[in-house]
Formats: structure tokens, sequence, C-alpha cells
């Protein structure tokens, strides 16, 4: 397949939030626009059919099997406001703007809707790394919450970084305080795993272990994911290629993917770098970083199910391949988000009928964030405040 060019880039790009764009949660637009009571109730009708739907007729639906490059040029690094280098996080704020940590530029950008070039909102913008307050180096993970404010996981400095909405300037959210929080998953180089409880009488601290591969070890942990109505907390064990689910109570987890060494066996991991818990389909959507694929495992099954990228392992720069795909994520209409790493790019794969390479899709449940802190990144699945240990 032939790469997609800035046109094409942008067409896409436009084509789909014109699908996504939602005037009842965008406050400029609600101050111009009123729904009749014609609107009104085709709206409701729709809403039960789509419930009656994703209820009953879920594994219907699916991904579309072939990607859409919409920022970022295949193969190609740079520090160009439409280029990246080795991305690695990717999150959207209310208005649908989506921001990248650009992590070899030392930077993270941010792409208004329609737009194939970006704005730097946080590092210098021109590729170098610092340690002053306006400074990143490597960044990974990141957070937008509902107001608009970002989280950014500052890896090279060991610290995560506060922008307030409109602000000129960032702030020290946590590096070497612990705040009053509720509870926080913390990795220290790979090597230690923490649990901060607050129960409102005092801050206990958990430490689990050191890195291993027993049930309360992990080794080189880096995406997490929460289920809020259990308080589940699921883990992408990377070098143990594996995802672990632990408790607050337990200081040992329980296996719920891979685990059977590193391979591209569908009841196989290879590296996983990311989690995505589906509270709708009781699954997770998992970044098989080695094996240049996202893959479904849907809770309790003994194998997954491929959403993205090669079946065999191979890795690629077509619109249907991945190379070393190291995050991922839906929008409100459940269309996938792919930080296709090695490849430089985001990859786009929209809801719709495909050939049967890809699994069920389903309208997100947009949730309110917590942010887990690891040496890596910042993972953002949850229904909690905002909390943190560091």
């Amino acid at each position: 397949m032939p790469n997609f060019n800035i046109i094409q880039k942008q067409n896409a790009w436009f084509d789909h939030f014109g699908a996504t764009d939602d005037h009842h949660r965008d406050v400029k637009k609600n101050k111009t626009k009123k729904c009749t009571r014609q609107h009104v109730l085709i709206s409701t009708i729709l809403a039960v059919i789509v419930v009656i739907v994703l209820l009953t007729r879920i594994p219907l639906l699916q991904w579309n099997s072939t990607g859409i490059t919409i920022i970022g040029t295949t193969g190609l690094s740079g520090n160009t406001t439409s280029q990246l280098f080795l991305p690695w996080g990717l999150a959207f704020d209310w208005s649908n703007a989506l921001y990248i940590t650009d992590q070899k530029n030392n930077r993270v950008q941010k792409f208004l809707m329609n737009m194939s070039t970006g704005s730097t909102v946080s590092g210098y913008g021109n590729g170098t790394g610092s340690s002053n307050l306006n400074g990143l180096i490597g960044p990974l993970g990141i957070i937008v919450d509902e107001n608009s404010n970002i989280y950014v996981s500052d890896n090279g400095n060991y610290r995560v970084m506060y922008w307030p909405n409109s602000a000129l300037s960032p702030s020290l959210f946590a590096g070497n305080v612990i705040l009053n929080s509720e509870i926080v998953v913390y990795f220290l180089s790979g090597s230690f795993f923490f649990l901060l409880y607050n129960s409102n009488s005092n801050n206990r601290v958990c430490e689990i272990g050191t890195a291993g591969s027993s049930m309360n070890q992990l080794n080189d942990a880096f995406g997490l994911a929460h289920d809020a109505s259990s308080s589940a907390i699921y883990v992408a064990d990377s070098v143990n290629n594996r995802i672990m689910r632990f408790f607050p109570s337990n200081s040992s987890g329980t296996l719920v993917a891979g685990g059977n060494g590193n391979g591209i066996n569908n009841t196989q991991l290879s590296t996983p770098q990311a989690v995505y818990f589906d509270s709708l389909s009781n699954s997770l959507l998992i970044a098989n970083t080695g094996a240049h694929n996202i893959v479904r495992w849907v809770l309790g099954a003994s194998n997954w199910t491929l959403v993205a990228g090669s079946i065999d392992g191979s890795n690629g720069t077509s619109s249907t391949r991945l190379y070393s795909a190291s995050d991922v994520t839906l929008d409100p209409m459940g269309n996938i988000y792919i930080v296709d790493r090695r490849n430089h790019r985001i990859q786009f794969f929209p809801v719709g009928e495909s050939n049967g390479t890809t699994i069920a899709g389903r309208t997100v449940n947009i949730k309110r964030l917590n942010i887990f802190v690891t040496f890596h990144q910042i993972s953002r699945r949850s229904t909690w405040p905002i909390s943190f240990l560091a």
C-alpha cells in the first residue's frame, strides 16, 4: 500500500471527526446550537437502538483492518511540526485535539482536528532535551483531563510535569514528594512495585518486591489500566510477556493474559507495553509491542484475537502493518488510535466491517481519569479523581 500524503491525511482526519464531532459536549457549540423536540426524540430512539445493539450484538461490530496515517510520515523521523521521532503515548482532550509524546524530540505535540501539523505544548520543540522547568527529556506517558490540563511523564528527568490549561509554563506535579492520594501504582526502573492507599487516616506504602516472574513480582512493567467497578489494576508486565491483575488489598497478582513465554501464538504475548481495559466487553486491548500488533484478550479466555497489525509477528510500513506499537486508545465513537512507534506515525483504525482480521468494536463509555505513574509512562483508565505517588 502506498503511503498517504498530507492531503489524504488531512481528509482522513476531517472525515473521522465529522463522524465523532458531538456538540452536546462542546461548550462553545452548546451556546450556538439548540436541539428541537424532534431532534431530541430522534436522538433518544437512536440511543435506545445503540444500547440494544451493544448489549446483544457486540461481536458483529468490527474495526477496519486497514489503518490510516493521520500524523507523521511512515518510516521518516524528524522534528518539524508535521513529523515525529519515536512517539510513545497519546491522549485526547474534550475538543478531540490529539496530544502525542514525541519521545526522541523531547516534546509534546498537539494536533487540532483536520490538521496534520502540530504545535509544541511542552518541551522546546526543536528536539533539544532539558531538565529546566520548561524542558523535557524522553517524555513517555501523557494524560489530558476533562479540563484540558496536561500531565506528562518526563521519563529522563524522573518527574511528572503539570501544564494547567492555557498556562504559559508548567509546574512539577510529582518528583520528590508523596501527594495525598487514594490509590496509585509506582514503578522504579522496572524493579520495584508500590501501592499507596489513603484510608483518610494514614498513608500506607507496600513494596511488593524486586523484579521477577512470581505472582508478587513484575519485570520492567510499562502500561497500566484500572477497572473502577472492581478496583482491579491491570499491568503490562513487559519482560514477563504477560498481563497481571492486582487488587489493593493483595500483594500477589493473578495472571490474566499471556505468561506462556515470548511468542506470536495467540496464547502468548511479546513484550506488551500498554493495556486498555474495556468494561463494556470485559476485555483488554493490549499493545503487543514485540509482535507488532494490537490484540484483544477477553478476561477469562485463553487466547487473544487480532485487532491491528500482523498475525505472524512481522513488522511493516503498509497501512495494515505496525512496527513496535507502544500505545493504544479509543475515541468517543470507538475508533482506535495506535502509536506506531518505529514507523514514526499515529495510525487510525475506524469502526466498520472488515474481512475477518479484526475484533468487535464499540462505542466507548467515556470515563473520568486517574493517573498512574510508572517509570515508563502514565496510564489513564479510571473513574477516580486524579492522584499520584512519586
